[in-house]
């Protein structure tokens, strides 16, 4: 199995739904660990997908989000399904991993091509399907970041580290790096990327 990893701060926050988070999961234009460049445009704004438990595991959905980019970013607004168990689980566990919790995304290649870039053989990714973004132990990509993910309401944010926070206007705490990753499932091959 192949993965990108991304790199970059994760704040908890009090406003809006428990359990919602916003996470940039791919950027463009970058080299990945597997010679992989994901082109803007590569993805359906918009476009509604299911939340992954953990390792993509495919029992059931964690939750939803939807997918939005821009010429730089591609990012998902998501929402944990905390009536369940799985989508409590996941939540808990990506919350409690802070810094650790990494993330991968799972997709089907519409339309690709090989080339060159900085000197080197390249895939370029120009239009993908993505079935799921979830929380896994190892991702695989360059440069992302999960930004922000909902805490339960009773105003006492902590930090990843278990201290207590001073609360601000926004009720926001930057607590940590967070590694997020790409898995993709290429063509007829159902190759791993």
């Amino acid at each position: 199995m192949n993965q990108k990893i991304f790199r970059a701060p994760l704040k908890l926050k009090a406003d809006g739904q428990e359990g919602e988070f916003t996470a940039v999961f791919a950027t463009f234009n970058v080299i990945d660990h597997h010679g992989d460049v994901t082109e803007p445009g590569a993805f359906y704004d918009g476009a509604e997908v299911i939340v992954e438990p953990w390792n993509h595991g495919w029992d059931l959905p964690a939750g939803k989000g939807v997918i939005q980019s821009d010429d730089i970013k591609v990012w998902i607004n998501g929402r944990f399904f905390l009536t369940t168990q799985v989508g409590k689980d996941t939540y808990e566990t990506v919350k409690e991993l802070g810094g650790l919790a990494e993330w991968s995304y799972s997709f089907n290649i519409e339309e690709s091509g090989q080339g060159e870039r900085d000197g080197r053989q390249v895939r370029f990714l120009r239009k993908l399907d993505v079935a799921g973004v979830g929380p896994v132990t190892r991702g695989a990509g360059i440069d992302t970041r999960t930004e922000e993910i909902k805490q339960n309401g009773d105003g006492n944010e902590a930090e990843a580290d278990g201290k207590a926070s001073e609360p601000d206007a926004n009720l926001m705490t930057e607590i940590s790096i967070v590694e997020i990753g790409v898995i993709a499932l290429g063509g007829k091959s159902n190759e791993k990327e």
